[in-house]
């Protein structure tokens, strides 16, 4: 499957798989990552399309792949790649793989054209950019040392695969000929125009809001010793230094029986060595921009109007909130491997621990499985 190692002995790796992917093709994927991670790693899978219903547990990875089960033909949004960013720890590695276009041009005609006979949910599953803008937008999601590994090209039978429903849903909502003719229409435009790139970028070895001390000072005040030491004493010039002219002096020997002060206590009256006394009024506010209070013993009717006021903003916020209670709905599967084991399900699956099932059957205990062993 891959040219290079997938992974290195001992690292825990997230692999992130798609709705389109098989069961064979998940199941050889694990096979390959645990035998590369050994005993001392950790292999967990979760599904593309589910990290914006769940939490992936921060700085739990040191590597994470995404679009490594067949098909890749899904694209990784900027909300995607900033969930991977979060779960790897500093320092980690990001591999995924993606289908890019040529040029944007090719983009822009060809889904003005095809815009109506795709539902608005699939439209991110679409690839509509460059390698290079891949890149850039996986730098803008936090990641660093951002490159491209590897680029593939992508046949014309592999895009009219991608077309299906499971994929893209080109023409999911139309009838036979009218999706067909979508198809047709993706195909000829995009045909030669359409590669897999596999990036490879890594998560800052520091965190956000990390500091660190610079010794600029340190340094200046080091070279301008080794410059000294580098001067013979014999060749450098000793000028004067000028003396400073002390404009405020005061001396011990000044004579100041001859200065007649002022009395401090002649240029005050009576009414300046009052102290001012500031009674509030009822109603005036504390601060500039704080709300008016009434006294404790208000006979105005200010401490009535606050009270309407305050009744009147709580029953209008009561009247605003809506109690939704949502329905009660079974466990849905968004990779459809559910009912194969542990093994093939993600690590946030409502079946996880349960045995293997046929589909649409219920999971029962039974025998004397539920009774006390003493």
């Amino acid at each position: 499957m891959l040219t290079s190692p997938i992974a290195n002995a001992g690292d825990k790796v997230l692999v992130l798989g798609n709705p389109a992917a098989t069961a064979q093709s998940m199941q050889q994927l694990h096979t390959e990552v645990s035998g590369a991670v050994g005993r001392a790693g950790k292999v967990s899978f979760e599904q593309i399309d589910r990290l914006d219903k769940i939490s992936l547990q921060p700085l739990a990875h040191t590597l994470a792949l995404s679009g490594f089960t067949s098909p890749s033909a899904f694209a990784h949004s900027h909300s995607t790649l900033c969930a991977l960013l979060a779960a790897l720890s500093l320092g980690s590695t990001l591999r995924l793989k993606e289908p890019v276009l040529a040029d944007s041009f090719t983009a822009a005609s060809v889904l003005e054209s095809i815009a109506a006979s795709l539902p608005s949910h699939f439209r991110s599953r679409v690839p509509t950019r460059t390698a290079a803008q891949l890149l850039t937008d996986v730098k803008l999601a936090g990641f660093v040392d951002a490159s491209i590994a590897s680029v593939t090209p992508v046949s014309d039978t592999e895009l009219r695969e991608w077309c299906s429903a499971q994929c893209w849903a080109i023409g999911v909502n139309q009838d036979e000929s009218k999706a067909a003719a979508a198809v047709d229409m993706l195909i000829a435009g995009w045909s030669g125009r359409v590669q897999i790139v596999e990036v490879v970028a890594k998560r800052p070895a520091y965190s956000v809001g990390a500091v660190s001390k610079l010794s600029f000072g340190k340094r200046k005040a080091t070279a301008s010793a080794t410059a000294a030491a580098a001067v013979p004493l014999s060749a450098a010039k000793v000028e004067p230094v000028p003396e400073k002219k002390k404009v405020w002096l005061i001396s011990a020997n000044d004579d100041d029986d001859d200065v007649e002060l002022e009395d401090d206590e002649m240029l005050l009256d009576e009414e300046d060595k009052k102290v001012p006394v500031i009674v509030p009024a009822c109603g005036d506010a504390v601060a500039e921009g704080k709300k008016k209070k009434a006294c404790k013993n208000c006979s105005c009717g200010l401490a009535d109007e606050i009270e309407a006021e305050d009744a009147a903003i709580v029953a209008r916020i009561e009247a605003e909130v809506v109690v939704v209670k949502p329905p009660k709905k079974a466990p849905t599967s968004s990779c459809g491997n559910c009912y194969l084991g542990d093994a093939f399900r993600c690590g946030s699956c409502p079946y996880l621990g349960m045995p293997a099932f046929k589909p649409g059957e219920t999971v029962t205990l039974g025998g004397n499985l539920l009774n006390d062993d003493i």
